[in-house]
Order: C-alpha cells, then sequence, then structure tokens
C-alpha cells in the first residue's frame, strides 16, 4: 500500500492501491511504522504522492464499514487517526502532491503533512455526510479557514485544486500529476538542503509546539530553540 523510495535525503512514499487508492484500517496501521523507518534514514523531508495511480488517495475503504462493529469501528478509526499523528508529529517535515481525488482520510493525511500542492483538477473534500457519518473535520480545520472546514463536513461537497489554493489549503499549483510530483520533489531538495542536522532534528517538533501554544509562548520556544541552534553553528 505504501511504497517507500528514497531520493538523496528526501523520501518518497507512494499510496498503491488501484484503483482510487483507498486505505483500509490494516493498511493505516502500517503507516506509522514507516515514518519511523524515515526517520532511521538521513532522509529530511517526506513527499507522499498517488503516481502512478490516478488519485491521490479516495479515503478509507468503505467496504470493511458493512460487517464492522460499533466496537471495531472505533478501533478501526484509531488507527486512521494514529497514522495522521505520525505524519502530523513526525520530525521530518511532509509535502503532500495532491492529484486527483483526495477525499476523506485522503484529506485528512494530506492536512497532516506541512506543505500541500495539487494540480487545478485535483478534488478534496470530506464526503462522510453523504453515506450518514461524519470525520477528518478537525485536522482538516487545522489548514483550513473555519467556514471552508465547515461547508465541507456539512455539505460533502468537494472544491477542486484551485479553489483550494485561493483558500489557502493547497500552497501550489502545477498543471499535471507528473509536473507535480517533479515540484514537489524539487520543492523536498531544497527544504533539504536547508536544513542542518541541528534545524532536521528540531525545527518542525518547535513548530509544532509553537502552534499548539498561545503566541507569547509560541515565542518563546521559537526563541529558545533559535539560541540553542545559533550557538551550536557558532562554534
Amino acid at each position: 500500500m505504501f511504497d517507500l523510495e528514497m531520493k538523496d535525503r528526501v523520501a518518497l512514499v507512494r499510496l498503491n492501491n488501484p484503483p482510487v487508492n483507498a486505505v483500509s484500517f490494516a493498511r493505516w496501521a502500517q503507516l506509522p511504522a514507516l515514518v519511523e523507518e524515515v526517520e532511521a534514514t538521513n532522509a529530511r523531508v517526506l513527499v507522499l504522492s498517488g503516481l502512478p495511480q490516478r488519485h491521490f488517495c479516495g479515503g478509507n475503504d468503505f467496504r470493511e464499514f458493512g460487517s464492522l462493529t460499533p466496537e471495531e469501528t472505533m478501533m478501526g478509526t484509531e488507527r486512521v487517526r494514529d497514522a495522521m499523528r505520525a505524519v502530523r508529529e513526525s520530525r521530518v517535515p511532509a509535502i503532500a502532491a495532491l492529484h486527483g481525488a483526495a477525499m476523506g482520510s485522503g484529506l485528512m493525511l494530506a492536512s497532516a503533512c506541512d506543505i500541500r500542492l495539487a494540480t487545478p483538477d485535483a478534488k478534496l473534500g470530506l464526503p462522510e455526510i453523504k453515506v450518514g457519518a461524519f470525520g477528518g473535520y478537525r485536522i482538516v480545520r487545522e489548514v483550513l479557514q473555519f467556514g471552508e472546514a465547515r461547508m465541507m463536513a456539512f455539505t460533502g461537497n468537494t472544491i477542486d485544486g484551485n479553489r483550494a489554493h485561493q483558500i489557502g489549503l493547497v500552497q501550489e499549483l502545477c498543471p499535471d500529476p507528473e509536473a507535480l510530483l517533479a515540484r514537489a520533489l524539487e520543492l523536498a531538495q531544497e527544504i533539504a538542503e536547508r536544513l542542518t542536522d541541528k534545524l532536521s532534528a528540531g525545527m518542525k517538533p518547535t513548530l509544532n509546539d509553537e502552534d499548539a501554544a498561545d503566541l507569547w509562548t509560541g515565542y518563546d520556544l521559537e526563541r529558545a530553540y533559535s539560541s540553542r541552534v545559533m550557538g551550536v553553528a557558532g562554534r
């Protein structure tokens, strides 16, 4: 399901479950270990892609929901949560390259990443309400405006890559999937070159702590970490 390729200091993870790259609960459970594997390498950036498949990720494999008890469903969604948390809290910055569908837990995975690139015709959404459920709102809300996130959650309607770029969910647009992956890898290499060993070890965790704190607590966290980094660099 998750195929890992190393490209210098960039780890490329391809979702590989045609036709729509849907992910079962059991497969989500594999992602935290894969993130740990990436962290154990010299990789400084992680890129997530759905290529060569048509879609980034169509979300959870809904075929399994019909046979699960509520308790089993809760256990399954815990695996999804742990997968998102592994990406979000990893010390390795992550870039999502979005094309085709990024739905439900696919959009959640993209939202767990630090940066999102997309094709103009990519389709992003939280369609769970259309089958009488809901989920994914909170992590999407981390990177999307309140009203936009509520619109997705309440309607299940999708937005395309152009709209996602307009509202800041996506940072860059690329004309087609091949150009998208090339740009994601290029950006990843650029970031990898900027991240010294010290920055690679602690910059993203510090940014995460800042985002979770109030303004001035976060400001002081940044000051403290920056001082340590510059102190090492100056020796």
